[in-house]
């Protein structure tokens, strides 16, 4: 890999390179990530809570959602704010966005934010919504993507694939097998494109005939992929480094990317609200997580409304802290994580030790409790003619396992498959094992390996 080089904006000029006005905002945004992610963690809350004052007052004068729910920070003098008080303000659930409706739209977002733009979730918890970003929440996902790249060393001009939900332009793209730019602000190298609906078989003759350096896909889409690789003996070759995002990671996608293919996974947790959200570190053999405090204030809280302690899994409530349009304080995202001591790679981002994916992947013992549960799946995926599998929780003293399998399981099979959700679910399970020809994608192109139909 070369000397890593902008692009420059300046005709005849290519080194030192002088960056478009648009670029120029970009790397000076990510030097100043370079500086904050080394603060001490006390030093990081006081400049978010500086930030989310601004925030506040901006809701309380422009959002009519906010006029009232903010009150109860009345009194509070300029300056003041501690994590404490603005923990008074009540969480935001995604049905109060959906009952707000254009009420949690600012009336007089600021003009140097640029023109609201719509940003559309897929409503994967069933309950779809639509909030506004502004050119500054763009530019600030750009300099979190970019650190993302820098921080795991990648060849911004190498060729990657990418295997998601396609919209639009993509799915043009994609068919046309034309590739896009991956990399922000440097030469690019080429991104080619597939739909996370094309079957596994296809999208493995894709990659191996492209044969790329990255891979960027969902992790449940990467085990597929990978089972079939070693069945069939295909390999990638040139393949250096796969990233995964969109659904809760399963730490059997990295053992398994490993032995077979011999190559890392680096996991990403994000959303279409707030865009990247956390990063495994680079630096820590446990690969735990760091939130991008300078975009986002993270809170992990348990049933009673207060933080967890390291190893205590909890709710994630997230602040996103330039989002002027629609601002989302203390949104309920409805994923559950394990919070966990500070990362010791130096960095004072909140560290958190793994993402365990939305409440609805919590299952649900018969004492009420909840829990992740932990299916160690290698014993029999590998092994039997299995090519898809998912598991539902359908009450408090039955799981029903979903096959798609190259023929039934033998007997012997069967109580493997069953043994294996019984210990990972911690709990004597009745377990109903049911054969498809097919186990359909959700809408957004993510896929649940374990889903809850129990409420709570």
């Amino acid at each position: 890999m070369g000397p890593r080089i902008p692009i420059s904006g300046c005709s005849g000029v290519v080194w030192p390179a002088l960056p478009k006005p648009r670029d120029s905002l970009l790397f000076s945004l990510l030097r100043q990530l370079e500086d904050s992610e080394r603060w001490t963690p006390e030093t990081l809350l006081g400049q978010q809570l500086r930030q989310i004052e601004r925030l506040l007052a901006h809701a309380a004068a422009t959002v009519p959602f906010y006029a009232e729910r903010l009150k109860v920070l009345h009194g509070l003098k300029a300056g003041t704010l501690t994590l404490k008080a603005f923990r008074r303000i009540p969480i935001l659930k995604r049905t109060d966005i959906q009952e707000a409706g254009e009420s949690l739209t600012s009336r007089k977002t600021p003009s140097d934010h640029g023109a609201p733009f719509d940003i559309k979730t897929s409503g994967s918890t069933g309950r779809p919504i639509t909030v506004k970003g502004t050119s500054v929440t763009g530019l600030m996902l750009r300099a979190s993507n970019l650190r993302y790249h820098l921080w795991h060393e990648r060849d911004l001009t190498a060729k990657t694939a990418c295997i998601r939900m396609l919209k639009g332009r993509q799915l043009q793209a994609a068919a046309a097998n034309k590739p896009v730019p991956w990399a922000d602000g440097y030469p690019s190298g080429p991104m080619y494109l597939r739909h996370v609906a094309t079957p596994i078989s296809e999208q493995l003759e894709w990659l191996a005939a492209l044969d790329p350096d990255y891979l960027l896909t969902f992790p449940s889409n990467l085990l597929a992929l990978i089972r079939l690789s070693r069945k069939t003996g295909v390999r990638l070759a040139k393949l250096r480094e796969v990233a995964t995002l969109g659904e809760a990671f399963d730490p059997a996608a990295r053992e398994a990317c490993e032995t077979h293919w011999g190559v890392p996974v680096v996991d990403a947790y994000s959303s279409q609200e707030f865009g990247l959200i956390a990063v495994q570190c680079p630096d820590d053999p446990e690969r735990r997580y760091h939130m991008m405090g300078e975009t986002i204030l993270a809170e992990i809280l348990n049933a009673k409304g207060d933080p967890c302690a390291p190893g205590e899994s909890g709710r994630m409530v997230l602040t996103a802290l330039h989002n002027f349009a629609t601002p989302l304080i203390r949104y309920e995202i409805g994923d559950v994580a394990e919070a966990c001591t500070p990362c010791g790679c130096g960095r004072g981002l909140m560290t958190v030790a793994q993402i365990l994916g939305r409440t609805r992947n919590m299952l649900v013992l018969p004492s009420g409790e909840q829990i992740c549960p932990r299916f160690d799946f290698e014993e029999f995926l590998f092994e039997f003619p299995i090519r898809q599998f998912q598991v539902i929780q359908e009450s408090l003293e039955t799981l029903a396992v979903r096959l798609v399998a190259d023929r039934k399981l033998s007997p012997d099979e069967e109580k493997v498959v069953e043994r294996t959700l019984r210990d990972g679910a911690r709990h004597p399970f009745r377990v109903r094992i049911e054969y498809l020809p097919e186990i359909p994608r959700a809408a957004s192109g993510k896929f649940d390996e374990f889903r809850s139909e129990i409420s709570v």
